[in-house]
């Protein structure tokens, strides 16, 4: 029986556990006839081990057709230290400054000058979600070589580097299959076969582009239809669209970055925005 849980908690881990995969499971680039499935699992098998890295954040949702609400832009930078793990980041959302943390096997956010601890239980989520995530990012070689494929869109530039982009297409029912996948839907409060029905049916698209001539990621983009209506009530916005479509785009600019990330003294229970 499937556990009480936010959609759109339950699709953007799902994003995140992508987004790690493919930050940390892409190779270099060349001609188009290049069989890019294979440089993926090279790649994959040699930075599973990279300790850290600095994320330049662009996400956006907008209401589906037929959908009222608002379209919201999020901006900022990330840090994340994928051994601990932990994160620091820094977002602008709706003209606010709003910071996030997590450390420790606790997440914090700050708003409004203030600190607020986030509960994994208030928001419909397994504590051990984090752990799971990495355990995922830690397999790539066996998710990529058995549920990858690749198209080469061409060649464009992000920030001072040249890289290839290219199109990704998971397979959710091979994903579906491997342990540790079935450990984070666990995590998230669904049978492995929910994880793949979300996924599924969100209409997702995912591209990243690849620095020509050495194994670094430089920027995924990931886009899906997600529920927000779960969100709306535990943040206490009222804002969003009921469904909408999210838009994340993420620049790594930089990996083995120094990652210091502590406990805020004083947090409040979160209760709502």
């Amino acid at each position: 029986m499937r556990k009480p849980v936010s959609e759109f908690v339950t699709a953007a881990a799902c994003a995140l556990f992508l987004l790690a995969s493919l930050a940390l499971g892409s190779s270099g680039c060349g001609k188009e006839e290049r069989d890019y499935s294979k440089d993926l699992l090279a790649a994959a098998t040699a930075l599973s081990e990279e300790e850290s890295a600095h994320a330049l954040v662009n996400a956006a949702v907008s209401p589906l057709e037929g959908e009222s609400g608002m379209a919201v832009s999020v901006q900022g930078d990330a840090w994340i230290d994928l051994r601990e793990p932990a994160l620091e980041a820094r977002f602008t959302v709706l003209g606010m400054e709003i910071s996030l943390r997590y450390t420790q096997g606790h997440a914090y956010l700050k708003a409004g000058g203030n600190w607020y601890s986030l509960s994994a239980e208030g928001m419909g989520v397994s504590e051990k979600l984090p752990s799971s995530l990495m355990g995922v990012v830690k397999t790539l070689p066996e998710l990529l070589s058995a549920s990858v494929s690749v198209d080469y869109l061409g060649e464009r530039k992000v920030g001072s580097f040249d890289c290839a982009e290219l199109e990704v297409y998971p397979d959710f029912k091979s994903l579906s299959e491997v342990e540790q996948v079935g450990r984070l839907a666990e995590d998230l409060g669904l049978t492995p076969e929910e994880l793949q029905e979300i996924l599924s049916g969100s209409n997702l698209e995912m591209r990243v582009c690849i620095q020509k001539g050495k194994p670094v990621i430089r920027q995924v983009y990931v886009a899906a239809d997600v529920s927000l209506s779960s969100f709306n009530e535990e943040l206490g916005l009222g804002l969003l669209p009921e469904k909408g479509r999210l838009e994340l785009t993420a620049e790594f600019p930089e990996y083995g970055v120094e990652v210091a990330v502590e406990a805020p003294p004083e947090a409040r229970p979160f209760k709502g925005l």
